[in-house]
């Protein structure tokens, strides 16, 4: 079967949410990723180089040597599972989800992965906001990883939210069309774990909500016939609270970025499941 991401990039920062992240990655070998592209965008301000007498090219070239040796610490972790790894760096002013996604689009990537604590996407130090800025204007998948912070004899620690990512993955769906690559996904998921199709009816009267689950029924048939089994939840209520609710003991939420006019920008769902959710998160764009 073939691998709708075969390859995939990892944005790094050495933090310890970043190493997490990538030995998440190591997991992406199980729905047939074959190459990881581990990049790091160093950052400078060309003023307070000049502040400190140290020309651009000059603090470039002593973080860039400083990257390599730690993005091929982190490699290894990837190479240990049989996955073929590409180390980048790259310096830049500007803001470092603009140069990720666009190292992603030079290096034809199929799907970004990128952390954030398990409280709330916006409160992660990994990447901090450049996590919510890489899922907004990227025109690829993006899985979003989710940690905790624990405290163990007075040090801090990050810790996965989850065991194994694609052990019970709950996909969220409208009623619209399901794009091809989603079903071919799914596909993958559900030869190692179990896939839940969600549908939550919103906003209709009583009388209205037997036809539109009737409706929502027939076309989740139709998914989990073409991904080939699975199974199907549709409840009336809220999305977000619904969707939430099914996920606590789920490994993966499956969303589609689905905002006005069937645009890729975040819908108003996306984005609140994004902030809320304790478990990774995978975004279609």
């Amino acid at each position: 079967m073939d691998s709708l991401f075969r390859k995939v990039m990892i944005p790094t920062d050495f933090s310890d949410y970043s190493l997490k992240t990538v030995e998440c990655g190591a997991e992406l070998r199980d729905i047939g990723v074959e190459e990881v592209v581990l990049f790091h965008a160093g950052t400078y301000d060309p003023f307070l180089l000049s502040l400190a007498r140290m020309s651009v090219e000059e603090y470039v070239e002593k973080i860039g040597v400083e990257a390599s040796k730690k993005l091929d610490e982190q490699a290894e972790i990837l190479r240990n599972r049989g996955i073929s790894v590409k180390t980048l760096f790259s310096a830049t002013s500007r803001d470092p989800a603009e140069k990720i996604l666009e190292i992603a689009g030079e290096e034809n990537v199929d799907l970004i992965l990128m952390g954030s604590r398990g409280l709330g996407w916006l409160k992660g130090k990994l990447l901090g906001g450049v996590s919510e800025s890489v899922v907004r204007k990227s025109r690829i998948p993006v899985l979003i990883t989710k940690f905790s912070v624990v405290k163990e004899a007075g040090e801090y620690y990050c810790q996965i939210t989850f065991e194994r990512l694609f052990d019970r993955v709950i996909v969220a769906l409208d009623t619209s069309e399901v794009r091809r690559e989603v079903v071919e996904f799914l596909k993958r998921v559900i030869a190692g774990g179990e896939v839940v199709l969600m549908h939550i009816v919103e906003g209709k009267s009583s009388a209205d909500i037997e036809a539109d689950i009737n409706s929502a029924t027939e076309k989740l048939e139709g998914i989990k016939s073409r991904v080939g089994g699975g199974r199907i939840i549709i409840k009336w209520g809220n999305a977000v609270k619904e969707i939430l609710s099914e996920s606590e003991d789920a490994s993966l939420i499956v969303i589609m970025a689905t905002g006005k006019n069937g645009s890729s920008e975040l819908g108003k769902t996306a984005d609140a499941i994004l902030r809320h959710s304790k478990i990774p998160v995978l975004v279609f764009k």
